[in-house]
């Protein structure tokens, strides 16, 4: 696969360097990065490009530390549908894990590793074996990555949750009191790998965003889909991967073959066997989900929207009117009412 990150990742810098009042424009041609592709929903962006937009942006604003600043402008929106799954689920771990299982979807080359250490939880992000000798992220990017981690806790529990320790391969150097002020920890480089970890019992509490209501539908829905399908064996199991990874926003057949260890020609010859197409399987899940969720009022056409997978709720409002033939909101009134 290769070693890319979600366009949305990018997109952040363009309003790092509004703070700066830095046209992001010019940089992002000069990286070779395109800020607004039309009719790509799940668009990606080359790791060479991302470094080298990295350092344009610094080069522009004249702060190494620029990552720390993307990180403080976070919102769980630039991780598509996976921001919403992280804040409806039971306590920071359970998204933490979720985030974790799928970081592919959001940076290809990297990965999240969980380690308990007594009564703390260190998360490791590094480069996947495979890519060790592919082109690494930027510095700023691993800044970025660590302060994620820190600020998308404390918007998913409302609360300051504090950093135990912060570690960076790289050098801090005369750096340290920058990082240390932004993390409100002691902080590590020249370090073995790159690294935060929290207070376990912290992780664990229960979110005031959680909602197992959600959840609950979402599985007695597949499982209705499942059976009123009569899918095969293969179908079954890419209905149940998709589910798993909508909330992450929409998954490609590419990303689907990966997660069942075969090649993308592989899994569409065996769909084909079973008579149906990734596509077929995608857009008749989503509209059996669709229609489960509309079914109460307690669940937004927009949250659904991005529990789907959906980049917008008018792209969500488009595709269930093709597919049912009515918008969203007219179908709920004509359910309920």
């Amino acid at each position: 696969m290769p070693n890319t990150v979600l366009l949305t990742i990018p997109k952040l810098l363009s309003q790092v360097l509004s703070i700066y009042e830095v046209e992001s424009q010019p940089i992002f041609a000069q990286a070779g990065i395109e800020l607004f592709p039309v009719g790509i929903e799940n668009s990606r962006v080359d790791r060479a490009k991302m470094n080298q937009l990295w350092q344009l942006c610094i080069q522009a604003t004249g702060n190494p530390e620029l990552g720390l600043v993307a990180a403080s402008l976070f919102q769980p929106a630039y991780l598509k549908g996976i921001g919403l799954a992280w804040m409806v689920s039971t306590n920071l771990e359970e998204g933490l894990r979720y985030f974790a299982d799928n970081i592919q979807l959001i940076d290809t080359g990297m990965k999240v590793e969980l380690i308990e250490q007594g009564d703390e939880l260190m998360i490791t992000y590094q480069p996947k074996p495979a890519m060790l000798h592919e082109i690494r992220p930027h510095q700023c990017g691993l800044q970025l990555g660590m302060g994620f981690f820190l600020k998308m806790f404390r918007l998913a529990s409302g609360k300051n949750i504090p950093a135990t320790a912060v570690f960076f391969r790289f050098s801090i150097g005369d750096s340290q009191a920058i990082y240390e002020e932004f993390f409100q920890c002691p902080v590590y480089g020249d370090s073995n790998y790159d690294g935060i970890s929290f207070s376990k019992h912290l992780l664990k509490e229960t979110l005031p965003t959680s909602d197992a209501e959600l959840v609950k539908i979402n599985k007695a829905a597949v499982e209705k889909h499942i059976q009123s399908m009569g899918s095969g064996k293969v179908s079954s199991k890419v209905i149940r991967l998709v589910t798993n990874l909508l909330a992450s926003g929409c998954p490609t057949e590419e990303i689907i073959a990966y997660k069942m260890n075969m090649s993308q020609r592989t899994l569409r010859r065996k769909l084909n066997s079973e008579g149906v197409s990734y596509s077929q399987l995608l857009n008749n899940l989503r509209t059996a989900l669709a229609k489960q969720y509309l079914l109460t009022n307690s669940i937004a056409v927009t949250q659904i929207a991005y529990q789907l997978g959906y980049s917008s709720p008018s792209t969500f409002a488009r595709a269930f009117k093709h597919q049912t033939l009515v918008t969203p909101l007219k179908y709920r009134e004509a359910q309920i009412h």
